[in-house]
């Protein structure tokens, strides 16, 4: 394995990717945008069309492995590779959170066998100095437990992309024989975080070749679930829909019918104007 990090100055989130090659004796080489900002420029534009740029710039760090070309970006997804060698791609993607925050992190989409090693992903996040924003669809509660159990999400958001029969098409992955109690579960622990987020959430659906939104009698439906695993009816919820429309799609900008169809089973829905 070679191992080149491209970093910014004073990068937190450079910084505890370097500490964490540093801690396991990985060797590595590294350049610095201050010292070596022509290296890192011409890497970015040699392979623009595998990296991204967040709405401040380019992010960092930059990752690659030159043995088998792996170019990873951001300090989540770089460290998941480390730890698990792409067991986690399912369950960590780019940060959408600036400024000290990272998210990216999906409990309930970590792969079984995997737990340790997403606990332990947190675990580098949260103590080298980044608030961690957790997000669970309901399942696996108690990978969620656990973690929240340490301190080290500063941040959780619950999402419920539709009535249990439609997990498949939304977020992927069947809900077993245990999901109500998993649901009630992890409704219980994310109204105990002082700042969570519990919503419907509202994302295109895998329907044979032709994405489409939820519909309003189901996202109803998901409210009816929500209503019924933990008992609560007046558990306050947002509702709200993903800021990316797939090609083809058109943007799903009324949502007051959405609020009517999950006031019937829990009056206290509200439509969030922008993304948590």
């Amino acid at each position: 394995m070679n191992i080149i990090l491209y970093k910014a100055p004073n990068c937190l989130r450079c910084n505890i990717v370097k500490s964490y090659l540093e801690a396991n004796g990985i060797p590595y080489g590294k350049f610095d945008l201050a010292d070596d900002k022509e290296i890192v420029n011409k890497f970015y534009r040699d392979n623009r069309a595998r990296l991204y740029r967040n709405p401040e710039g380019v992010e960092f760090p930059m990752f690659h492995e030159t043995e088998g070309d792996v170019i990873l970006q951001g300090t989540g997804v770089v460290l998941a590779w480390l730890l698990a060698d792409g067991a986690l791609d399912g369950c960590v993607t780019r940060s959408d959170l600036l400024h000290g925050w990272i998210s990216g992190l999906y409990v309930s989409q970590c792969p079984d066998g995997q737990e340790d090693k997403f606990i332990e992903l947190i675990r580098l996040l949260s103590k080298g100095g980044l608030q961690v924003c957790l997000q669970s669809d309901g399942r696996k509660a108690d990978l969620l437990e656990k973690i929240l159990s340490e301190g080290f999400a500063s941040r959780v958001i619950l999402n419920i992309p539709g009535p249990a029969a439609l997990y498949p098409q939304t977020v992927g992955g069947e809900t077993d024989a245990d999901f109500a109690a998993n649901l009630k579960k992890s409704v219980e622990l994310v109204k105990a975080c002082s700042d969570h987020v519990i919503r419907i959430w509202l994302t295109p659906i895998k329907d044979g070749d032709s994405p489409r939104w939820l519909t309003p009698a189901e996202a109803g439906e998901a409210a009816k679930m929500v209503a019924d695993a933990c008992g609560d009816m007046m558990l306050p919820i947002g509702i709200q829909a993903c800021a990316e429309t797939p090609r083809g799609m058109e943007a799903l900008d009324n949502l007051l019918p959405y609020r009517s169809k999950v006031r019937n089973s829990l009056p206290k829905a509200e439509i969030l104007k922008s993304e948590a």
